[in-house]
């Protein structure tokens, strides 16, 4: 039941808002049970939180949660009554400044009902500058003879097919996020691909934008160390820049172009 009931929470939905409210996508109103997209993994560089947030600076990040009905374990078709997150202390390694709500504000999350999670809030500690790793605690209630079972989500311990992963939430110093929604220029007029990723040596980064731009490329480590730095030229259409990482140990790293008022970003694995 375990590996069945963490499959369908491998993934979440992340949906920037404007207001300090949680409301599901409804894009996954008729979608099989889960929550949207996968968590970040060497084999799914696309995954997890894309955007990070900055000290002293509103920042927001929906999850949109739809459960199953029942699940099948050993043979038997178990019915789920429900998945309960805990009101407050249940979101683990949040930067302070930051906590949780959830829609419905119970946080009892119903099979088949679309329901969402928002982290929300103002860091506000500069020691919380790096990346923080955040999980979930919730509680699966089923029917005997499984009447509850603690989870945590993403689950990395191996028995579980599906739920393993990181949702990084990467926390910058005071100025390095500009906007942190889909308002952000940046983020309008650039989408980022890096091929291939992982790589061992040498990727290369696709960046498509609508105008020309003259932009900084950086590169930071997981505990916000940059790593490289260079002034790029970014035409209308789309531009690929070569990255070297040969010096670089193996990992997780987050690249990101900025005109000194926004930000766009992604992430690019190390495997050599």
């Amino acid at each position: 039941m375990k590996k069945a009931i963490l499959f369908f929470f491998a993934s979440l939905a992340i949906t920037f808002l404007s207001a300090q409210s949680c409301t599901p996508d409804l894009l996954f109103q008729d979608s099989a049970a889960g929550v949207y997209p996968l968590p970040f993994t060497e084999d799914r560089p696309d995954g997890g939180i894309p955007n990070p947030a900055c000290i002293n600076e509103p920042y927001e990040f929906v999850i949109t949660v739809k459960i199953p009905p029942s699940v099948s374990f050993n043979g038997l078709q178990v019915n789920i009554d429900s998945v309960t997150v805990a009101t407050t202390g249940a979101v683990q390694n949040l930067p302070e400044g930051m906590s949780y709500a959830c829609n419905p504000p119970t946080c009892v999350i119903l099979p088949e009902d679309l329901s969402c999670i928002v982290l929300s809030g103002t860091p506000t500690n500069p020691a919380d500058i790096g990346v923080k790793d955040i999980t979930i605690n919730a509680t699966v209630f089923a029917a005997n003879p499984f009447p509850s079972l603690p989870i945590v989500l993403p689950d990395n311990t191996g028995q579980f097919d599906g739920a393993d992963g990181n949702y990084f939430l990467e926390v910058r110093e005071e100025g390095e996020c500009m906007v942190t929604n889909t308002r952000d220029y940046l983020n309008q007029q650039i989408s980022l691909v890096n091929s291939p990723n992982p790589f061992g040596y040498e990727t290369t980064i696709e960046v498509a934008s609508l105008s020309r731009e003259e932009l900084t490329f950086e590169v930071f480590d997981l505990v916000g160390q940059r790593v490289h730095t260079e002034k790029v030229t970014i035409l209308a259409g789309t531009n690929r820049i070569p990255f070297d990482g040969s010096q670089l140990q193996n990992g997780i790293y987050h690249y990101s172009f900025s005109n000194g008022e926004s930000r766009v970003s992604n992430k690019m694995v190390v495997l050599k």
